[in-house]
This record gives structure tokens, C-alpha cells and sequence, in this order.
């Protein structure tokens, strides 16, 4: 939940591992996990309902000076969403997260030449994806020899071995597939269609309901005066180039919400 566990080292507890930063903590909690019959749901509310867990990212400069790594948790850690989480995300914005629970893994869309390799119970090859596809990541189906690309990039376990603690890399190929991965603009075209039914024909109302869905807090002026001018120059090129004045305006705000989804804001947890 914080990014890294009260003991640093979760696969070695012995004496070559990191002692734990809250030993109180770690034996109470052990605890109540005990008591309460080994249901980690109820440990996990537990924790997300803390005030540990509620804090904000924000640093003090007294507490860094003495804790810059904050091993003690005097704020909270600063972190991207999950490779799961992050699929959930764009399929949540968009209005196309199918709820369905239980029942068998899915298969989307994998590019056709990353399946050549792939022998045995190969992957389907998925030309255009649909609501079957769109569960959520935790349905989706785990073959070790081929990971789903988008998860594998931002750090899914490779379930070929044990995974202590997840890596949490930064490259520039995840920048780059959030800009031109057909699956997120996919999601991206669907999110606008979604801000301009609930908007009606208003071109502010749509940028407006664009970020309220993307952030989840209400915008402000600057940020929607902002939106509506991009729109409005996207909107202007694309006409330039010979497109319609209406796919033009679905295009620019499906562009918007493109930005939307790449925002740090919406990848980042603060």
C-alpha cells in the first residue's frame, strides 16, 4: 500500500534482511490479522482507512532533513499506478470497464506479429476488441511465455518466478505506447463519446465533464479555458487537412482526452 513493506526485505526476514521500520506496528497488526480469522480484506480496509494511508504527498521541509527516504511514513509515497491498475483506469474513463466477476480469463488484442512466436495454446488473434475484453486486468488470462504488452511495460510480474516486490521502472517506451498504443486511443476516442453524450452539444460542458471524469475533482477555470482552446485549435487543423467540421470536433476532443489520459495526474497517485 505505501510502496515499500514495514520490513524492506520480504523475501528475507532473517538476519542478512532489513530490520522492520515499525516493529510495534508490524506485531500488532500480526495481531489483528490473527484475530480477525486470516481475511485479508479486512486488513486491507484497515490500512486504506488509516490516517497513515490518507496523507498527502506533500514534503515538509523539517521531516526530510531528518527522514528523506521516509521510512517512517511521516507523508505518503508518491506512486504510479499499477500495470493492472492503470488498464482499469483508461477502461474507467472511457465507460467501457465491464463489471463482470468470476468466470474464465480473456484475451485481448495482441499485435498479430508479437503471436508468431507463441506455439503452443497460442492467443487468439483479436482484430477489434469489445465488452468481453474489457474486464478487469485481474481476469486476464496469464500465459508466461506472453505477457499482455501494456502490463508487461510498466512492471507486471513475470509469473515465471516469485515476486517479493514488483520493479518500478521508468523508460521512455511507456511514454511513448500511452501516445500511440491503439488500445489507448481506442479508450481515448471512446472516453470523448462518453464527455459529449453526457455534455450534450457544448464544447466547454464537454471539456469540463472531459476533466471532471479524467482528475475526479472539479476543474479549474484556467485548466477548462485551456481545454476548450486546444480543442478549438485541433479542431482548426484537422479541417485544414480536409476533415468535416464534425469529425473534426469528435477528433480534437478525442485528443483532449488522449492528453487527458497521459496526464500525471491520472497515472500518479499522490
Amino acid at each position: 500500500h505505501f510502496g515499500r513493506g514495514l520490513v524492506a526485505t520480504p523475501s528475507n526476514f532473517g538476519r542478512l534482511g532489513e530490520p522492520p521500520t515499525h516493529p510495534e506496528l508490524l506485531d500488532w497488526l500480526a495481531v489483528e490479522f490473527r484475530d480477525g480469522g486470516g481475511r485479508l480484506k479486512s486488513l486491507h480496509r484497515l490500512i486504506v482507512t488509516s490516517a497513515v494511508y490518507q496523507q498527502a504527498s506533500d514534503a515538509r521541509d523539517d521531516a526530510f532533513a531528518q527522514d528523506p527516504e521516509n521510512r517512517l511514513l511521516w507523508r505518503m509515497n508518491r506512486r504510479r499506478l499499477e500495470a493492472e491498475s492503470l488498464r482499469d483506469a483508461f477502461l474507467s474513463v472511457a465507460g467501457s470497464l465491464n463489471p463482470q466477476a468470476g468466470g474464465p480469463g480473456v484475451h485481448p488484442r495482441i499485435r498479430p506479429d508479437l503471436l508468431v512466436a507463441s506455439q503452443r495454446n497460442k492467443w487468439p488473434v483479436v482484430k477489434r476488441e469489445g465488452a468481453e475484453h474489457w474486464r478487469r486486468s485481474v481476469y486476464v488470462y496469464v500465459k508466461r511465455q506472453l505477457q499482455l504488452p501494456l502490463l508487461e511495460l510498466f512492471d507486471a510480474p513475470n509469473t515465471s518466478h516469485s515476486c517479493p516486490v514488483r520493479d518500478n521502472s521508468l523508460v521512455p517506451t511507456q511514454s511513448l505506447v500511452l501516445l500511440n498504443d491503439e488500445f489507448v486511443r481506442e479508450q481515448a476516442a471512446r472516453f470523448a463519446d462518453r464527455a459529449r453524450h453526457d455534455a450534450g452539444d457544448d464544447a466547454r460542458a464537454q471539456v469540463e465533464r472531459a476533466l471532471w471524469i479524467a482528475l475526479g475533482r472539479p476543474p479549474s477555470e484556467q485548466r477548462v479555458a485551456e481545454g476548450v482552446a486546444f480543442v478549438g485549435e485541433q479542431q482548426a487543423l484537422l479541417e485544414q487537412e480536409g476533415m468535416g467540421a464534425e469529425a473534426a470536433g469528435r477528433a480534437a476532443l478525442a485528443d483532449l482526452c488522449h492528453v487527458l489520459m497521459n496526464l500525471s495526474e491520472f497515472v500518479y497517485v499522490d
